[in-house]
């Protein structure tokens, strides 16, 4: 039994072993990040809708005001 052989064979294994496990770490992490890219990404447009309605309600009330403003007769 020549000890020092296994034990090369081993270490070699955990070195490969080692290798897949950042693969596999790096691949999660890069599939988190898509994730929470995504994520953002629809919130910031859910957003941007709900901000351009509510603009365009305020531009809405603005001309109503002007226009009533202009309706009024001056004194």
């Amino acid at each position: 039994m020549d000890v020092e052989k296994d034990v090369e064979e081993i270490r070699g294994a955990l070195r490969i072993l080692d290798e897949k496990v950042g693969e596999i770490t790096r691949s999660i992490r890069a599939y988190v990040d898509f994730q929470a890219e995504k994520r953002v990404e629809e919130g910031f447009e859910a957003f941007e809708e709900r901000f351009g309605r509510r603009i365009s309600r305020l531009e809405n009330r603005m001309d109503v005001l002007e226009a009533h403003v202009k309706a009024k007769p001056m004194p």
